[in-house]
């Protein structure tokens, strides 16, 4: 069914819903649709990816996580992007265990049950980004 792609208002949050199975070619559209909502921002902005109505094979998910590690727009490794996967099917896990690999990007990705928690752990995130080491608000990062 692949991904869904939706940027909240007025927050720099992108939830990618995937439903059944995930090809490489989902994947690889999803981080094209995830670079085009990224045009023209500098900003880092996180991405929700809900994983809890999906799976894929095992050989398309290391192709996603070598397609993903390229570092290209878009993707996982995007400079601008943090990501954070919702899930607890043993297909995240294992996608998380690859990407914490070394050749693959070393990433530690946080990995929630649930939407809403995943939603608040970014959240979370980007009030500590925006708040500077002497806890003054930043005005720069809002």
């Amino acid at each position: 069914m692949g991904f869904t792609l939706e940027m909240l208002p007025d927050e720099p949050i992108i939830i990618a819903t995937g439903k059944g199975l995930l090809t490489i070619q989902d994947f690889a559209n999803m981080f094209d649709e995830s670079a085009k909502l990224l045009e023209g921002m500098e900003q880092t902005v996180y991405r929700v990816s809900d994983f809890r109505e999906a799976t894929s094979s095992f050989m398309d998910l290391i192709r996603m996580s070598q397609l993903a590690s390229k570092g290209g727009a878009g993707t996982t490794t995007d400079p601008r992007i943090k990501a954070v996967l919702v899930g607890t099917n043993q297909w995240v896990s294992l996608a998380r265990t690859i990407f914490e690999q070394p050749q693959y990007s070393a990433m530690r990705l946080p990995t929630l049950e649930n939407l809403e928690d995943a939603l608040n752990y970014a959240r979370s995130q980007i009030a500590s980004q925006a708040t500077d080491a002497q806890g003054v608000l930043n005005p720069n990062l809002v």
